[in-house]
């Protein structure tokens, strides 16, 4: 298991072992917005502000390569959200395994939104995925996220992450229930590493700052914080001050 651990060891990162992944793979899904327009000057920012790891797409990595520093955890998106189509409400396959080699990528990323079209054979995509990724000893990382009325529910964000540890992903990411002692016990029942997604709002009275404190304490091994840093004023500024929570 070298090889995974060594991969891993650049997601997760410090003595408690944890992650602040700068997703920046929405381009596909929201087309070209604030924050996504400039892939190498947004990496730079938010690797200035204290991201040890970047989630991006296949062509995004090519087009920020310069920003990229060894040091950075690269974390290929797998799977997109085709946001011109009229089925872009799910996942579609875009690389494979052999992408995140020749890209040396410490990880690669899929996502799983159940509730919507296409979602088990997305999930069974993952699962074949998996599976190609062990002899590798490449790690997964698995977005499951539970249907779109339940996006915040403690059972079903339980429901969708267990489901992804249970086809052997390596690190989940999924949201936030918003009750600490409510997430603990996902924690407790998903043994894996479970980065928490941030989204763009959690809860109307919710900072980034508090969601991030929040997660923390309830065990999370770190935050994808994406539009709310990227779609800001200050992206290296908002990186930091999550960084100073993290590791502060």
């Amino acid at each position: 298991m070298l090889g995974k651990s060594r991969r891993l060891s650049r997601l997760l990162v410090g003595t408690k072992h944890r992650c602040l992944l700068s997703p920046l793979d929405h381009g596909g899904w929201l087309g070209v917005v604030k924050g996504l327009d400039r892939p190498q000057a947004i990496v730079e920012q938010v690797i200035a502000g204290g991201a040890n790891a970047i989630l991006a797409s296949p062509g995004f990595l090519r087009a920020a390569a310069a920003a990229l520093k060894p040091e950075i955890g690269l974390v290929l998106r797998v799977s997109l959200t085709a946001g011109l189509s009229a089925q872009g409400t799910q996942e579609t396959p875009i690389a494979q395994l052999d992408t995140a080699l020749r890209l040396d990528a410490d990880a690669v990323a899929v996502s799983v939104f159940f509730g919507r079209d296409g979602d088990l054979e997305i999930y069974r995509w993952l699962a074949g995925l998996i599976r190609a990724c062990e002899p590798y000893e490449m790690p997964v990382v698995a977005e499951m996220m539970p249907p779109g009325e339940l996006s915040f529910d403690a059972k079903a964000i339980a429901h969708a992450a267990r489901i992804g540890m249970e086809i052997g992903a390596d690190v989940i990411k999924t949201h936030y229930c918003g009750d600490i002692a409510k997430f603990a016990e996902i924690v407790q029942a998903v043994p894996i590493p479970i980065i928490v997604a941030g989204g763009p709002k959690t809860n109307p009275d919710t900072s980034v700052l508090q969601l991030v404190q929040d997660a923390l304490q309830a065990g999370a091994a770190g935050v994808a914080i994406g539009r709310r840093v990227w779609q800001s004023d200050d992206p290296e500024g908002v990186t930091r001050q999550i960084h100073e929570v993290m590791f502060g």
